[in-house]
């Protein structure tokens, strides 16, 4: 259940955490500044910086529409918020994919203007580097390019005429169209210019990286619009299960062994106010004293929170709830009580099985 992006620092109650693929790009930089200079890791960090405020104006929109925001995770192309959309429409969605780019707009200007005034050195470099990081920042986010927020723009307008599933697909061919030029580009400019060849290796990596990156997320958002589509029908009660202990957030771990053998289930689910929490996995003996202040230990210790979502809801929703809150298992109530909880697991299982089931009924038909 741990994020494989290591959290940096918390901003308003959301936790801020770097992508690897962003750490990659820093060594790949420090690396390379042994031949060139310092100059590209600088360009690096000051764009950490343009996109940590880019990717914050979406969270700060989002919240203030009172829409949960868990995290943001930064990337080397405009980060991604990772935000509760359970049930949010697509002019929220239009309104929150625009807030970023608009924020690197304001700030490119703003940027632009100080240059001007500003007198020659490394201050004005500085402020330079930011005016044209921040404008490109802008300009990659909003063209139609999957999953950047030009994408998710795009298919909030299409999905005016369209269904999410229509406007994913029509998006994500507009995206990987963008993403065969700009490689063809890149190619072309590379082999044009008379840079020094390292610089040339420099260019096709960070550029044939991103085009990797890009479109790896574009066919994320396909599978997950197919998934949705494909088991809209499906509510989650019809496939929660109902084999888990209920136990107080006080229990000694001790005394669940005997329900744990009866009951033929690890799975402990307990309930602290309105938040749900599963046990996780128990510690060593060898890391206590004794095994009995294992035993005599509150379960509350050892388990972590979980999200919820009613019995009633899409299936996809859990898969939702999962990806966003990045946990294995996802409690599910009925009429406020916990009704039973569905794994990660079961579910995608199930998913790959029904989905095969209907692309071969609708080629049959077909």
């Amino acid at each position: 259940m741990a994020s494989n992006s290591p959290r940096l620092f918390k901003v308003a109650g959301i936790n801020i955490q770097l992508h690897w693929t962003f750490i990659l790009l820093l060594l790949f930089a420090l690396i390379y500044s042994v031949f060139i200079g310092i100059l590209l890791f600088v360009v690096l960090v000051l764009l950490f910086l343009c996109v940590f405020l880019h990717e914050l104006s979406h969270s700060i929109t989002a919240k203030h529409n009172k829409i949960p925001v868990q995290k943001i995770i930064l990337y080397p192309l405009g980060g991604g918020s990772v935000i509760d959309m359970d049930n949010i429409s697509p002019q929220m969605e239009l309104k929150i994919s625009l807030a970023g780019p608009v924020s690197s707009f304001l700030m490119a200007f703003v940027f632009g203007m100080l240059v001007i005034f500003i007198p020659g050195g490394i201050v004005k470099y500085i402020v330079q580097l930011l005016f044209v990081l921040n404008l490109l920042l802008a300009v990659s986010n909003i063209l139609p390019w999957f999953p950047l927020d030009g994408g998710r723009v795009l298919r909030s307008y299409l999905q005016k005429k369209n269904s999410f599933l229509k406007a994913t697909i029509k998006t994500v061919k507009v995206s990987n169209f963008i993403t065969v030029a700009f490689i063809l580009f890149t190619i072309v400019f590379v082999g044009m210019e008379s840079y020094s060849l390292i610089y040339k290796e420099i260019v096709i990596f960070f550029e044939v990286f991103i085009a990797i990156f890009l479109y790896g997320g574009a066919q994320a958002e396909l599978q997950s619009a197919y998934i949705k589509e494909y088991t809209s029908d499906i509510s989650a009660f019809k496939l929660m299960d109902k084999n888990y202990i209920y136990a107080d957030k006080e229990t000694p771990v001790g005394e669940l062994y005997y329900k744990i053998m009866k009951k033929h289930t690890t799975t402990v689910i307990s309930k602290d106010g309105s938040n749900y929490y599963v046990l996780s996995r128990l510690p060593l003996s060898s890391s206590y004293k004794t095994t009995d202040s294992i035993l005599s230990t509150p379960i509350s210790r050892f388990s972590v929170q979980i999200p919820a979502i009613a019995s009633d809801s899409k299936l996809y929703t859990a898969m939702e709830k999962m990806q966003t809150y990045e946990t294995n298992i996802v409690a599910v109530t009925k009429k406020g009580s916990l009704a039973g909880f569905i794994s990660r697991q079961h579910l995608e299982s199930f998913i790959a099985l029904h989905m095969s089931k209907s692309k071969s009924s609708y080629a049959q038909k077909a």
